[in-house]
């Protein structure tokens, strides 16, 4: 529980959450500006969230393969479990979307 409240936690999580960030980000900046023609801004939002939502599923579900799991050592030796690895990446690319599409409504 100690290392919820860790900073180091949140560094290791945005180190592992990059390569999946630069993803969901490009996939979210695709919908926004495709769907925006088709879809009601609020129905933007929720779809990105689900999307989100099912990409960080599919990146637990694919660490089962034991060659991602080899990966994870590095995390787990600063007493990290790949649970909290990808909800506290989840939670950073929620958080990082959310300001991103807040921002976009600006203009």
């Amino acid at each position: 529980m100690n290392s919820i409240f860790n900073f180091r936690t949140y560094e290791l999580s945005f180190r592992f959450a990059k390569p999946y960030l630069w993803i969901s980000f490009l996939v979210m900046v695709f919908m926004l500006f495709s769907g925006s023609v088709i879809f009601k801004i609020s129905n933007l939002n929720s779809m990105v969230l689900s999307f989100k939502i099912l990409f960080y599923l599919g990146v637990f579900l694919s660490h089962y393969d034991v060659a991602r799991r080899k990966r994870l050592t590095f995390y787990q030796n600063f007493g990290l479990s790949k649970i909290v690895l990808i909800l506290n990446s989840f939670l950073i690319d929620i958080a990082l979307s959310l300001i991103f599409i807040n921002l976009i409504r600006l203009f």
